[in-house]
């Protein structure tokens, strides 16, 4: 993960994507199954929010939790302390772990950020037991829509989108999963498109959904403004447009993106 991370590494940030893994936690743990796991590598672990709430559902799981950056592994390891998570300064691409023991390896909101994600899941297939799986969720930028329309908010987004590209991410890597898994050596067992939707038939849930998105946004405005995609002095007038969005009689925000998940043979 490149150190020019979209979203940085400050305590803010810390908390917001606690905020975020429990927002999103309904519709992206949607139908996934994780009793007859022992082993988890968690590549990416960040602060830990998402590992919070998949040991609460899964308590039998003892967490291997990778990341490249020791500020996310120092405040993952205060939040998830007295638990079984072992905790590795490493990089994804090159797993500090013996082949074949690990029962799946999560990946999520991870091979976005990094330059070479092909070698992330080659990693990630090394260290799986034969049967074992890769789990991954992943973004599709060029998916949002946003109702009423705003355009500052879809100038925004393009150049949110371009301020990873420039840093070696990739905003739409959702599509690229299948073709991923498989130079990995990896069978695709299931692919698909997830995402959440807020509308008119639930007004409330859809103003948290768009206020929720634009926290997303700013997180990552040091880094946009930084490469003169957008200027800073017009960040309030974005904020205002994500208001006038919300206090609208029908709000909307769609989003899409793509959940893989694959085993070795």
């Amino acid at each position: 993960m490149s150190d020019d991370y979209l979203h940085g590494y400050t305590d803010e940030e810390a908390d917001r994507l606690e905020e975020q893994a429990d927002f999103l936690a309904p519709w992206l743990f949607a139908g996934l199954d994780l009793s007859d796991v022992g082993t988890m590598v968690e590549v990416g672990i960040g602060v830990g929010a998402q590992t919070r709430i998949l040991r609460s559902r899964w308590p039998q799981l003892h967490v291997i939790g990778v990341d490249i950056h020791p500020g996310q592994l120092a405040r993952a390891r205060e939040r998830l302390r007295g638990q079984p998570v072992h905790l590795l300064r490493a990089d994804g691409a090159q797993l500090p772990l013996a082949g074949e023991s690990a029962d799946l390896v999560f990946l999520l909101w991870v091979l976005e950020h990094v330059r070479d994600p092909q070698a992330v899941m080659r990693s990630a297939a090394r260290v799986l037991k034969r049967g074992g799986r890769v789990w991954s969720t992943e973004v599709y930028n060029r998916t949002l829509m946003v109702e009423p329309r705003r355009p500052i908010i879809d100038e925004y987004f393009a150049a949110l989108s371009e301020a990873q590209r420039r840093v070696g991410g990739q905003p739409d890597m959702a599509p690229l999963l299948p073709s991923l898994a498989v130079r990995a050596g990896l069978e695709v067992t299931s692919f698909k498109w997830v995402g959440p939707h807020g509308d008119a038939r639930d007004p409330e849930f859809a103003r948290a959904l768009i206020r929720y998105f634009e926290g997303l946004c700013l997180s990552a405005s040091g880094l946009v403004t930084a490469h003169k995609l957008f200027a800073a002095e017009r960040l309030p007038e974005l904020r205002r447009a994500f208001d006038e969005v919300i206090a609208s009689d029908s709000p909307m925000l769609s989003y899409v993106g793509g959940r893989l998940e694959a085993r070795k043979p």
